[in-house]
C-alpha cells in the first residue's frame, strides 16, 4: 500500500543568492555542489563504478576529486555557512523582509523581489528498489522554481499556484549509497503573476509518496454526481490503474462507499502501462452536501495492491436567467473573495489558518468563496468541504500557452472532486476579454476543464463598461456571464444593459464592493492611511479627501449599496464581496506609506471591522445588533456641535438609543441600518434591539482610560496552531480601543510563528516577540502541541 512522508520539518534557508548550479551536466548525476551530499554527510556527491573510478584517476594522475572537475565540472567545494538557518515548512522569506518606500513596489506590499534558495536531505530504506516509486511532491512554491536532486537538474515550476511533483524512483538513493540532497532555488525576479501580495518561497507542504508498482492513479479517481432523483442519485466513477512492473496485472477494482461496493469489470494491464475503468451507479437515499448541511461521503478505490481515500458530496449545480440553483432549488450565493495572505505569515498557511479564515466569514453568514485570482490551494478546498462553502475556483490567466493549459488541466483534475466547487473562472478581468482572440483562447481554456471536470459551471469575471457591450461570440463559451461591480457608479448601467439586450444570458456578479475601511477607526487621516468606518471620504478614483457624491467615494460602491442592487436584480444569483480579509498591496485609496488593502471585511488579523455585523443581519437568523462608533472622545469624529454620528447594525425591528441611560429613542431598523446623531458625553452608550416589543439583544461601549494590562484570549485551536488576540484593558478592565503601545510577547509550551496588528501602515521591523498594539488590538499564532502559556507585557 502506499504511504507518505512529509518533509516540511529542518530545511536550510539561504536568503540571496549562491551561484545557481548547472542545469544540464557533462556526466551523469555529476553536477556535485548542494545538489548532491557534501562534507559530514552519509554519500559521495558522485556516485562511481569501478571503470568510472579507473578512468578519473587516469585523466588525473591518480586523483579521482581532479578527475571529477576535469571531465564532469564536479563541484567538490559547497558547504552551508552560517548565512544558512533552520526553517519549517510553509515558508514565507518576503514577509520578514523591511519594507521599501518603491512606486514599483506599492500593488505588491512594498517588498523587494528575490532569490532564496531550500536544501533538504532524507534517506531513504533500501528495501524499497524494485517495490515502490517514490514521488517528491510540492504544493506550492512562489515563484520560479529550479529543483536538484542528488547531482542532477529535475525540473522548473514557473507559476507560485501550481502543485508539482517528480518521480525521483531510479534516481533517489538507498540505504548505503547515501542521503538524498534536494535543492530549491526559488526566484521572484521573474515577473510577478499578480498585482496583489504573493510572498516568497516553499510556502506549501512538500512530502514523498511512496506508491505500488500496481496503483490506482490518485488524481484521476473521480466520482460525480450526474442526476438527482426522488429516492436515489445516479452517480459516475472513473479511475486509473498503472502498471510499472514488469509482468502482466490482472485487477478489477472496487470503490467502497458505506457498504456499497461498486465492483469494475477485470481487465489485464500489460507492463508499464495504463487502463481506465468507468462505471455508473446508483447511491440509495443519498444526504445532499449544501452549506447548510455539508455532507460528505468518503470513497475507498481499492486494487489488491494500492488503495486510496477520497471525500466527495452529492449535489448539482445549475443557473440559468433567474440565477443560481443548488440540488434543484434557487440559492443565493453570499459569497466572497479572498487571496491566500495572512496578517504575521504571509502566504505561509497551514490548514489551521486557512479554517480560521473561513470559520470567520462562515459566521458572517457567507455561504461562497471565490479563490481570487488563482488555484484554489488543497487546503482552502478541504476547508470549503468540510465547513459548507461554495468555491469559484480560478485559473490565473486568458492564456492558452503550453504550460498554462496544462497546469490548468492539471489542477482542475486535482481539485474536481472536492464537493465545493460549484464553479470555474477562466480569468479576471482580462482586458483581451470580449474580443475575437480572448474568444479563441476562451475556448480552448473551457474545454480543458469540461473534458475533466463534469459538474463545476464555468464563468469569466469581465470587466464592464456602461454601455454593456459584449462579444457575443466571446460569451458563448462560457456558462454563465461574470461581472465585477455591477452596482458600481464607475461601471454605470452596463449589467442592466446586458441584461436588457440579451435576456436569455444567464449572469451573475463576481466581485462587488471594495469598500474602504480601517479596524476601529471612525474618522479619516490621511497621514496614517486610515479610512473612517463611517464611510471614508477618501476616492477610489480621485486624490485626496473628497465630497459626498463624488466618484469613487468611501471605495467602489458602499455595502448598503451592493445589498440593494443585489436585491433588486436577483438574477445575478447573489454576490461575491471583495474582500473577506484586508491583504498585503494594492493600498488604494492611499500610496506609501500604506502597504495593506482596505477593503477586508475583516483586518488583516481576521478582527471584524464594523460592517462584519452588517452583512450578519443580512444573512443570519440569530439576533444579530452592533454598535458603533467606540466611545473613547480621542478616536471619534466630533462636529462643532459637540454631536457623534452613531450607527447600529442589526436584523431586530427596532433599537434604542442611549447615552449614560438617557434614550435617544427608538428607530425603525431600516435595511439593517439605524442611525443617530447625538452628543458626546463621557460614559456608556448602549443600543437595545427589540422584535414585537421584546427585547432580543444588546450592545455597548464604555469610555475607557489609558492602558493598565493586556488580555491575552485565545480565538482559535487548531491542529498545530492556535491563534490568541491580545487586548488593551484599563484599571477597570474595560477595552480601551486607541491603545497603541508596544508588548513583549513569550510563550511557554509553544512557538511564535507569527505576530501583527492589521496596521494598514505598519512599517515596523518584523519580529516574533514584540508587537505593537492597533486600536487596541494584536495577533499572536502560536505552534503548540498542548495549550501553550502566552505572556503579554507592555513595554515602558
Amino acid at each position: 500500500m502506499r504511504t507518505t512522508k512529509s518533509l516540511n520539518q529542518e530545511w536550510k534557508f539561504h536568503y540571496g543568492e549562491i551561484g545557481s548550479p548547472n542545469k544540464t551536466a557533462k556526466k551523469a548525476h555529476a553536477l556535485g555542489g548542494l545538489t548532491a551530499p557534501i562534507t559530514g554527510e552519509a554519500g559521495e556527491p558522485v556516485n562511481y563504478g569501478a571503470g568510472g573510478e579507473h578512468f578519473l584517476k587516469l585523466i588525473a594522475q591518480g586523483n579521482l576529486q581532479q578527475g571529477l572537475k576535469n571531465l564532469a565540472g564536479t563541484v567538490l567545494d559547497a558547504a552551508l555557512d552560517q548565512s544558512w538557518q533552520t526553517v519549517n515548512l510553509p515558508h514565507d522569506w518576503k514577509i520578514s523582509q523591511p519594507y521599501v518606500q518603491d512606486p514599483a513596489l506599492l500593488m505588491s506590499g512594498s517588498k523587494a523581489d528575490g532569490i532564496g534558495y531550500y536544501r533538504k536531505t532524507f534517506d531513504l530504506a533500501e528495501e524499497l528498489i524494485g517495490q515502490q516509486r517514490v514521488i517528491l511532491h510540492f504544493e506550492g512554491v512562489m515563484r520560479s522554481a529550479d529543483v536538484w536532486l542528488n547531482g542532477a537538474y529535475l525540473g522548473n515550476n514557473n507559476s507560485g499556484y501550481t502543485s508539482f511533483s517528480f518521480d525521483i524512483t531510479e534516481m533517489a538513493r538507498y540505504g548505503d549509497e547515501g542521503i538524498n540532497a534536494l535543492l530549491v532555488r526559488v526566484d521572484t525576479t521573474t515577473g510577478a503573476e499578480g498585482w496583489w501580495y504573493e510572498g516568497a518561497g516553499i510556502y506549501k507542504n512538500v512530502w514523498l509518496e511512496l506508491v505500488p508498482l500496481t496503483a490506482l492513479d490518485r488524481e484521476g479517481a473521480y466520482i460525480y454526481t450526474k442526476e438527482l432523483r426522488p429516492d436515489y442519485a445516479l452517480m459516475g466513477a472513473e479511475l486509473s490503474v498503472e502498471n510499472n512492473s514488469q509482468d502482466l496485472v490482472e485487477v478489477a477494482p472496487t470503490i467502497t462507499i458505506n457498504d456499497q461496493v461498486i465492483q469494475f469489470d477485470q481487465q489485464v494491464i500489460p507492463p508499464y502501462e495504463k487502463r481506465t475503468f468507468n462505471q455508473e451507479f446508483r447511491l440509495s437515499a443519498p444526504i445532499f452536501w449544501s452549506p447548510e448541511e455539508p455532507h460528505l461521503y468518503e470513497a475507498i478505490f481499492r486494487i489488491p495492491t494500492d488503495e486510496c481515500r477520497k471525500k466527495f458530496g452529492v449535489r448539482t449545480f445549475a443557473y440559468n436567467t433567474n440565477g443560481f440553483y443548488l440540488n434543484g432549488a434557487s440559492y443565493e450565493l453570499r459569497g466572497v473573495c479572498e487571496h491566500q495572505d495572512f496578517a504575521g505569515v504571509g502566504v505561509a498557511l497551514n490548514q489551521d489558518l486557512v479554517d480560521y479564515k473561513v470559520k470567520m466569514m462562515k459566521a458572517m453568514g457567507v455561504n461562497a468563496w471565490r479563490s481570487a485570482h488563482h488555484f484554489a490551494s488543497e487546503e482552502l478546498l478541504k476547508a470549503c468541504d468540510r465547513l459548507g462553502i461554495i468555491l469559484m475556483n480560478e485559473n490565473r490567466l486568458l492564456e492558452s500557452t503550453p504550460w498554462r493549459i496544462a497546469d490548468l488541466e492539471k489542477m482542475v483534475i486535482k481539485s474536481r472532486m472536492h464537493a465545493s466547487v460549484g464553479f470555474w473562472s477562466v480569468a479576471n478581468e482580462e482586458i483581451i476579454g470580449n474580443t475575437a482572440l480572448g474568444s479563441r483562447i476562451a475556448e480552448r481554456l473551457v474545454q480543458t476543464i469540461k473534458r475533466n471536470n463534469y459538474e463545476s459551471l464555468v464563468v469569466s469575471a469581465e470587466l464592464l463598461n456602461p454601455e454593456g457591450k459584449v462579444e457575443k461570440s466571446y460569451l458563448t463559451n462560457y456558462d454563465v456571464l461574470g461581472v465585477n461591480y455591477p452596482e458600481a457608479d464607475a461601471m454605470g448601467p452596463g449589467a442592466i444593459k446586458i441584461k436588457e439586450n440579451h435576456p436569455e444570458l444567464p449572469i451573475m456578479s463576481t466581485e462587488s464592493a471594495s469598500y474602504f475601511s480601517t479596524r476601529g477607526i471612525y474618522r479619516d487621516n490621511e497621514e496614517n492611511c486610515q479610512c473612517s468606518n463611517l464611510g471614508s471620504m477618501f476616492s477610489m478614483i480621485l486624490p485626496g479627501k473628497r465630497q459626498p457624491g463624488d466618484p469613487g467615494v468611501g471605495g467602489t460602491a458602499r455595502p448598503e449599496k451592493v445589498m440593494a442592487y443585489l436585491n433588486k436584480h436577483s438574477y445575478m444569483g447573489g454576490v461575491f464581496l471583495w474582500t473577506a480579509f484586508d491583504y498585503y498591496g494594492e493600498p488604494s485609496p492611499f500610496g506609501w506609506p500604506a502597504i495593506s488593502s482596505q477593503f477586508g471585511i475583516a483586518d488583516l488579523c481576521g478582527f471584524p471591522k464594523d460592517y462584519y455585523y452588517y452583512y450578519q443581519a443580512t444573512w443570519c437568523e440569530e439576533p444579530v445588533i452592533h454598535l458603533m462608533p467606540h466611545w473613547n472622545e480621542e478616536g471619534l469624529d466630533i462636529d462643532a456641535d459637540g454631536r457623534v454620528s452613531v450607527r447600529v447594525f442589526s436584523n431586530a425591528s427596532e433599537v434604542e438609543l442611549f447615552v449614560n441611560e438617557k434614550s435617544y429613542g427608538k428607530k425603525t431598523v431600516e435595511a439593517h441600518i439605524a442611525n443617530w446623531e447625538v452628543p458626546y458625553q463621557a460614559g456608556k452608550l448602549k443600543a437595545v434591539a427589540y422584535k414585537n416589543t421584546r427585547v432580543v439583544a444588546e450592545a455597548s461601549h464604555e469610555t475607557s482610560s489609558v492602558i493598565q494590562t493586556v488580555k491575552s484570549e485565545r480565538i482559535f485551536a487548531g491542529r498545530e496552531y492556535d491563534l490568541y488576540k491580545l487586548v488593551a484593558l484599563d484599571n477597570q478592565q474595560r477595552f480601551v480601543p486607541t491603545a497603541c503601545e508596544q508588548v513583549a510577547v513569550s510563550v511557554e509550551n509553544g512557538e511564535i510563528v507569527g505576530l501583527a496588528n492589521g496596521d494598514p501602515a505598519n512599517h515596523d521591523a518584523y519580529s516574533l516577540t514584540n508587537v505593537r498594539l492597533f486600536q487596541g488590538q494584536a495577533l499572536v499564532i502560536v505552534r503548540a502541541e498542548k495549550e501553550a502559556g502566552l505572556k503579554a507585557v507592555i513595554q515602558a
